[in-house]
């Protein structure tokens, strides 16, 4: 599993982390093709977009598959079943994930799931195909990719393989969520922080990050919105420093200090007033 696995979606907020699946063959290459289904298990807890319950997605030339946006519908564990199948041969596994109703019981979910109450996969798992019988673990399928591939092939650093996963964020300035990120005066209106995830990617000696935050603002004078802010880039881990190279200017992250399953790091959100340096604020991240 890529992304999704164990992620906590919040009902209140209608948000949810997606399923990410990559399929991989013997050599532990990607397999572009393949075609991936995902299906919520059991009642009504999750639909994927549209109000379905099972949508099916090809993997792409770097032998991913990623499910349509999620919508959370009623408190309690979802089961996101995934079946790959490719030239005749099928593999399965299971993505586990928690609804909760608001963002405070989100971060209480990830502070349980740090401390070892969590359960499922672990994020670097790989669902794959093997023999034309589903294995355990990492599975395989067999195919031929060209050798242009071996480099996305290489074992991942330890390090890096620790620190992948999604990530929580937990508290701004010292004070958990909501939280204020751009205060007011002099803004028209103050910017509040209602959640935050940072996922940490990694294939062969690529390494990729995405940050999403909703938010909503404020206002001294006039109504106040929502809004969804989102950027990505790249990451590199240096002893417990990791440093994030963004392709945009939305959301910056500073460089981040790792001590197991947390972060703590600057980043500068998203900034209200057009020509105004996005002011930094100290977070703390968990997964």
């Amino acid at each position: 599993m890529i992304e999704g696995e164990g992620a906590v979606n919040i009902i209140q907020q209608k948000t949810a982390i997606a399923p990410v699946v990559e399929v991989r063959d013997q050599n532990n290459l990607p397999v572009a093709g393949a075609v991936v289904r995902f299906t919520i298990a059991g009642g009504k807890q999750a639909t994927f977009a549209g109000g379905t319950q099972t949508i099916t997605v090809t993997t792409n030339a770097a032998g991913r598959a990623a499910a349509a946006a999620i919508n959370p519908l009623s408190n309690g564990a979802v089961q996101i079943q995934v079946q790959a199948a490719f030239q005749g041969q099928t593999a399965a596994a299971t993505i586990a994930q928690t609804n909760v109703m608001t963002a405070a019981q989100a971060s209480q979910a990830a502070t349980t799931a740090a401390s070892g109450g969590g359960g499922g996969l672990g994020g670097g798992t790989i669902a794959g195909i093997a023999g034309g019988v589903a294995a355990a673990g990492a599975a395989t399928v067999l195919a031929k990719k060209s050798d242009e591939d071996e480099e996305a092939s290489r074992p991942l650093d330890p390090a890096v393989q620790a620190a992948l996963g999604t990530y929580i964020l937990q508290t701004v300035n010292g004070s958990g969520l909501p939280a204020v990120t751009v205060s007011s005066p002099p803004a028209t209106c103050a910017v509040v922080t209602d959640n935050s995830t940072l996922t940490l990617t990694a294939t062969g000696t690529d390494q990729f990050y995405e940050v999403t935050e909703n938010s909503r603002t404020d206002c001294r004078l006039g109504p106040g919105e929502t809004f969804r802010s989102s950027s990505s880039g790249t990451w590199m881990l240096s002893g417990s420093t990791i440093t994030f190279t963004a392709r945009s200017e939305n959301y910056l992250l500073d460089t981040a200090t790792i001590s197991g399953s947390t972060l703590s790091m600057t980043v500068r959100p998203p900034h209200i007033d057009a020509g105004r340096e996005a002011p930094r604020v100290n977070t703390i991240w968990r997964k």
